[in-house]
């Protein structure tokens, strides 16, 4: 049975492992330890899993007096590299949230570390595990729509969600180094994966057009505004677990969970544009943006013999119905591929994700398990899109991978 400690209290923490691993506990796995410099989160989770989840002081004694097999690091995007190398320098492998790490400095680190400890670094992409991309990965293998020539990626976060980033920590470029590093890795890496290729270069295009806005900025925190009613990014605070975990935590840190979409402190691009090259000549053109007027992704693969259209504009992830991929070849013939939409969360993709990690060992025939390298190549495409838009120049990726192998 593997004994697993956790770094970092954090809502996506608790519903992804604690309790999405529920099944497990007791069977497979233990959770036997959490650090986080909020007790107050930590007790959280130990009223969630119970007494023999430990809450320890610091990171070095949860490691020497729990004697892991296994650390979830779930903190904050500027600490996973300090907990990720501790873990390895311990002899312990690691299950990472995405991003890995999100500067160029901390990657060479974290490859370092995992070379001299032998251990292994997985990475929580759960894109790939969506059956929607798995089925897309499938067909291009297939060799279908031929060689691809282009990738059009448009991705669109409505203002409740896109919103929601700009109120906690990740609206902080020095904490998150902004979506292009905390969100875009999923679509970074599912890209360089359904390619089987990797990025030689990148250039990008930032600004924040909507949010920071003081003409919308109606209160210091959505649960204490009089003006929500006019907002498009209020969030009610209510649901029970954002009371144990943040309101009722505040004291601790200061960290308010609900402050204003538009407050002046939040300092990340909310309108992107990114453009990569490929070894294999592959053009990727990506969007980002936070403030649409409803979510979803326009995805569409060209290639020499055909073309893969994956729209899901307007649908979420959890919505019921049937997802739809249209293949159209050279000759104008269309296919419409349909299949149900997967239970759980992430279209389905959490739940596959934690049982490749922590389930009996079984085949990988698309190798949807993410290591290092992975998580690295992916966020180095967002290092290099950030650097891109401060130079405005191109980002040579191809050198940067290359120390990185």
């Amino acid at each position: 049975m593997k004994r697993i400690v956790i770094v970092g209290a954090s809502h996506r923490c608790l519903t992804m492992f604690v309790r999405g691993l529920k099944d497990m506990r007791g069977k497979t796995l233990e959770f036997v330890g959490i650090y986080d410099p909020n007790k107050t989160r930590c007790k959280v989770f130990r009223d969630e899993v119970g007494d023999s989840l430990v809450i320890y002081p610091d990171f070095d004694t949860m490691m020497k007096e729990a004697s892991p097999d296994g650390v979830i690091v779930a903190s904050t995007d500027n600490t996973h590299a300090r907990y990720v190398i501790g873990a390895l320098d311990y002899g312990v492998d690691v299950y990472c949230e995405k991003p890995l790490t999100n500067t160029y400095e901390d990657c060479l680190a974290i490859r370092e570390a995992e070379k001299r400890s032998g251990k292994t670094v997985h990475v929580t992409f759960n894109c790939r595990f969506m059956p929607y991309f798995a089925k897309i990965k499938e067909l291009l293998r297939s060799g279908i729509i031929g060689k691809v020539h282009a990738v059009n990626y448009e991705y669109m976060l409505n203002r409740w969600h896109g919103g929601d980033y700009m109120k906690r920590w990740h609206g902080m470029m020095e904490v998150s180094r902004g979506m292009l590093l905390h969100k875009s890795t999923h679509h970074f890496d599912v890209a360089n994966w359904l390619l089987d290729d990797e990025p030689v270069s990148v250039s990008a295009m930032g600004t924040r057009s909507f949010y920071g806005n003081p003409e919308r900025c109606f209160g210091y925190r959505c649960s204490t505004c009089e003006r929500s009613a006019e907002c498009e990014s209020y969030k009610s605070q209510s649901a029970p677990m954002d009371k144990a975990l943040y309101f009722d935590a505040e004291h601790e840190d200061g960290y308010i969970r609900d402050r204003c979409a538009h407050r002046p402190e939040s300092d990340i691009y909310d309108n992107m544009a990114v453009t990569v090259t490929y070894k294999g000549g592959t053009l990727l053109t990506y969007t980002l943006n936070l403030f649409s007027m409803k979510e979803g992704y326009n995805l569409t693969i060209t290639g020499e013999d055909g073309m893969l259209i994956c729209n899901n504009f307007g649908k979420g992830f959890e919505d019921k119905g049937e997802y739809e991929i249209i293949l159209m070849t050279k000759e104008n013939e269309v296919q419409r591929i349909t299949f149900p939409i997967a239970e759980g969360a992430h279209g389905g993709g959490d739940i596959k994700l934690r049982e490749m990690m922590f389930g009996a060992e079984c085949d990988d025939p698309l190798g949807q398990s993410a290591d290092s390298f992975a998580g690295v190549v992916s966020a180095m495409i967002g290092i290099g899109a950030n650097e891109s838009i401060k130079t405005g120049k191109h980002y040579d990726l191809a050198s940067a991978i290359d120390t990185l192998r």
